[in-house]
């Protein structure tokens, strides 16, 4: 018996992005247009995978 497929995670907006980082929307954008941080469109709307933040915090955490 196989597994059913799993659910990919929800989708963030950009300010479920920005208040989970603690910064302003208008720095997610900059992000955004400045092709740092990874977007999904869905008709006008932008969101934002929770794996492709994973990846661009891993890229800029200082140890």
């Amino acid at each position: 018996m196989s597994k059913p497929p799993s659910r990919p995670a929800a989708l963030l907006t950009i300010p479920d992005v920005a208040e989970r980082l603690q910064v302003s929307i208008k720095t997610i954008r900059r992000w955004i247009a400045s092709g740092d941080l990874p977007t999904v469109r869905l008709g006008s709307q932008i969101r934002i995978q929770p794996k492709d933040l994973d990846i661009f915090l891993r890229q800029r955490w200082i140890s």
